[in-house]
């Protein structure tokens, strides 16, 4: 019979993969460094234009010579973003098919200067259709407009989400470029797993006595919640197993953007973002959760709740402060 206890789940994972967990984090680490300090460089090279956003991730930050980014319409890749001897381009390896189909844009794989004919037509092409579907464009997963959406949210300077006093920022590289958090434990299926999980969003939240904590959002599209609360659980006492076991959490934590020290006692927000239709899914999952599995471990709190959304056409709003 499998163990209910997530956390128990956890640790015997972590315990026997230990050895291959901390290369795969050692690995990304580097490679997110090394990028950070590229894309410092890189980042007053280009510019994106509403409604495409260059996201970094680990596999894109492995090059000692360029940096390369993600290029995404509403969260999905259309192409990647090339930064070399400060020359920027837009290069489309494998989406000519899936641009084709999704979005009607008939560009054929290859490189192409961002600044030229080829990155104007494909920056007007995107704009014109966040226009047209007034920022409901169908894309193919719809959690990554959403998670789209939610950066841009939570990106703005004041009036995040229709609130007035949430003061919250995703961690970003170089300022600017949104991380796509790996972890080395899955939880797409709602339990643990050994293999390459991402959060969705990894942000830092600012607490009105000035403490600062990390924030884990698991993004749902509306009407639906599947183990949401479940997978923002597993990924948050995740990230506190990378921060409190790595050899390297130190430099994770500075990754973040803290200039401190781990502390002592962290609380990780583990957020579940959903539509209202599914709160009695999220109570139930929560309260099952309560009774299985802990949320303070050692010295160490998860705090898990949910924000109940609304999309709008260039916004989202949330229904109350959740904090």
């Amino acid at each position: 019979m499998t163990d209910t206890n997530l956390s128990v789940q956890i640790d015997r994972i972590w315990e026997d993969n230990k050895e291959e967990f901390e290369n795969n984090l050692s690995n990304w680490i580097d490679a997110l460094n090394h990028g950070n300090k590229f894309l410092h460089s890189a980042k007053n090279e280009f510019h994106c234009w509403y409604p495409l956003k260059a996201y970094v991730s680990v596999t894109k930050s492995k090059s000692r010579s360029r940096a390369v980014f993600s290029l995404r319409f509403f969260g999905q890749e259309i192409a990647h973003l090339i930064v070399k001897d400060k020359d920027v381009f837009i290069q489309l390896k494998g989406h000519r098919i899936k641009n084709e189909q999704w979005f009607d844009l008939s560009l054929p794989d290859g490189l192409y200067p961002w600044k030229g004919k080829e990155g104007q037509l494909v920056r007007k092409h995107f704009n014109e259709l966040a226009l047209s579907t007034k920022g409901m464009s169908k894309v193919k997963t719809q959690e990554h407009r959403i998670e789209s959406k939610f950066l841009s949210e939570m990106c703005k300077g004041s009036g995040k989400f229709g609130l007035d006093s949430l003061k919250i920022q995703p961690v970003l590289i170089a300022n600017k470029f949104p991380l796509q958090m790996p972890l080395p434990i899955s939880a797409s299926t709602g339990s643990p797993k050994p293999g390459n999980g991402y959060i969705d969003i990894l942000a830092r939240h600012r607490l009105k006595n000035n403490k600062t904590n990390l924030s884990v959002w698991e993004l749902k599209k509306p009407g639906t919640h599947e183990k949401a609360a479940s997978q923002a659980y597993i990924y948050s006492l995740t990230l506190l197993k990378v921060l409190r076991h790595s050899k390297r959490a130190s430099e994770w934590f500075k990754l973040f953007g803290f200039k401190s020290r781990i502390p002592s006692s962290l609380e990780i927000e583990a957020v579940v973002a959903i539509s209202r239709s599914r709160e009695e899914k999220f109570n139930e999952e929560l309260l099952s959760l309560k009774k299985t599995s802990p949320f303070r471990i050692g010295d160490d709190f998860i705090r898990l709740l949910a924000a109940y959304y609304k999309e709008q056409s260039d916004s989202i709003i949330l229904e109350k402060d959740l904090f």
